[in-house]
């Protein structure tokens, strides 16, 4: 279902977690950050230490990096549908969940570019300044999705912040980031082993199950629903 990573201007996320982001969230990665009023993005679909080139590219302006890791639930696995979207010149996003909207079948581009098409880029500029609007949005997207908005002074503004996870300072829209692409568990700075967040529902859990229909790994409940709706 992808990850968000924001690493603040005073923070540094290391590679070791990155690499984890990038093999538990494999369609491709994108990052932008800001420089002089200017907005940058990168994208890559294939190769990680190319990827890791353009993060220390970025850590070099010593601002706000925001990074998104995709996994694909709707559109082609290609760089065009790799977050983040521009929304205006002035502002792009990045989303992580499954929006409940319509993707006509075969659909080229994914879920997130077509509710950018019909609203966000209908918005007025600087909306995510207006608290009814960014409400709004909030509201209609649901609690497990997550939108990150990133404007030309490299400020982020997050949706359902709550449903992530602040560690050490950096914030991640789900757990995915800490474990490898064998899923196993490991603790992070000698913590408890933390339990998985179901893709779906977003409940925590240790016994997670990949349903490959959805595409995403499920908790027991989800996966019975998920088998059932199928």
């Amino acid at each position: 279902m992808c990850i968000i990573a924001i690493q603040p201007k005073t923070k540094k996320i290391s590679n070791s977690i990155l690499k984890n982001c990038w093999d538990n969230n494999d369609d491709g990665a994108g990052i932008m950050y800001a420089i002089d009023g200017k907005i940058i993005v990168r994208k890559e679909l294939h190769s990680f230490d190319k990827f890791i080139q353009y993060k220390k590219e970025a850590d070099k302006y010593g601002g706000n990096v925001v990074m998104h890791f995709r996994i694909s639930t709707s559109g082609k696995i290609d760089r065009n549908n790799i977050h983040p979207f521009k929304i205006n010149d002035s502002l792009y996003f990045c989303h992580n969940g499954i929006l409940d909207i319509e993707v006509p079948h075969g659909s080229l581009i994914n879920d997130t570019q077509i509710f950018n098409n019909a609203f966000l880029k209908l918005m007025p500029n600087k909306f995510y300044h207006n608290d009814g609007i960014m409400n709004l949005i909030q509201y209609t997207i649901g609690k497990n999705n997550k939108f990150v908005f990133f404007n030309e002074l490299g400020e982020y503004h997050i949706l359902n912040e709550s449903a992530g996870i602040w560690d050490n300072g950096i914030w991640f829209s789900n757990s995915s980031y800490l474990y490898s692409n064998n899923y196993s568990y490991y603790s992070k700075n000698e913590r408890e082993f933390m339990p998985l967040e179901c893709e779906c529902c977003g409940n925590r859990q240790n016994n997670l199950k990949f349903n490959n229909e959805w595409n995403m790994y499920m908790c027991n409940d989800c996966m019975k629903f998920a088998t059932i709706e199928n």
